[in-house]
């Protein structure tokens, strides 16, 4: 039987991982400033609005997030009295690499195998409670299944670049089957963790969790994510995303 398939056990733990060993070149931010997730965005580092959402999460075990080994002042940009945060320093020089040593660290500090692990991007801040949960509960009520992810139905016109012109449209492609993989990505501790290690020993590349999960022969569930769990990449995505969240705390001060 595959290790990732195993009948799901009614006392199963649940732990949160999130790599975040970045520098978000993508966002066009100065060498010399910090790296993206660490950024202030609706009043606290992007991060810590992830952090917070699982730990508003009593079903939680324990919640890692991989860092930076040379990191300094780490108090400034992850903090929080509750002990079911572990700050890990397990950042590697990919996210690859990240996951995966933050996950053998989980397992050498006695975190069980069989457990599930959801993987977060703490570029996605917007991730709500209710995503999270419907993810847990997806996968944990199949019985037999290697785990599972949030995504939505891809529903804008797929466009290839001409292969003599970058600049321009090469075909239409059909958009039908396709979904936008998010994060959390949720499966078995050890199974994940011999995955991504198999896909580094082939030097294989592997752009997310089910990726590698894929090469080992599962096949995940895709669960409806939201389309505000979007991954902040772009100039354009903080400046939506922090009126997003900044309203999303307004509200919660009124009501």
């Amino acid at each position: 039987m595959n290790p990732a398939q195993i009948p799901l056990d009614k006392t199963f733990s649940l732990h949160v991982l999130i790599p975040c060993a970045g520098t978000g070149s993508r966002m066009g931010l100065p060498i010399q400033q910090v790296p993206k997730q660490f950024q202030q965005l609706a009043g606290k580092p992007m991060v810590m609005h992830s952090v917070q959402t699982f730990l508003d999460m009593p079903e939680i075990n324990s919640l890692w997030v991989g860092v930076t080994p040379d990191l300094n002042n780490l108090e400034e940009f992850i903090s929080s009295n509750d002990p079911r945060l572990k700050i890990s320093s397990t950042g590697g020089d990919s996210r690859h690499e990240t996951v995966l040593q933050t996950l053998k660290a989980m397992l050498e500090a006695g975190i069980s195998a069989d457990d599930w692990v959801l993987v977060h991007d703490a570029a996605r801040p917007g991730l709500t409670i209710e995503a999270a949960r419907r993810l847990i509960q997806a996968v944990t009520e199949q019985g037999f299944v290697s785990g599972g992810i949030l995504a939505m139905p891809m529903a804008d016109t797929l466009k290839l670049v001409s292969p003599s012109n970058p600049d321009c449209i090469g075909k239409t492609l059909p958009r039908d089957g396709l979904w936008l993989a998010q994060t959390p990505q949720m499966f078995r501790l050890q199974a994940l963790s011999e995955a991504l290690q198999e896909a580094l020993n082939t030097k294989s590349e592997v752009t997310d969790e089910a990726s590698a999960m894929e090469r080992a022969g599962c096949e995940p569930l895709l669960v409806p994510g939201e389309w505000r769990n979007l991954k902040v990449t772009y100039p354009q995505d903080w400046s939506l995303m922090d009126d997003l969240l900044s309203l999303k705390n307004t509200l919660k001060k009124t009501s």
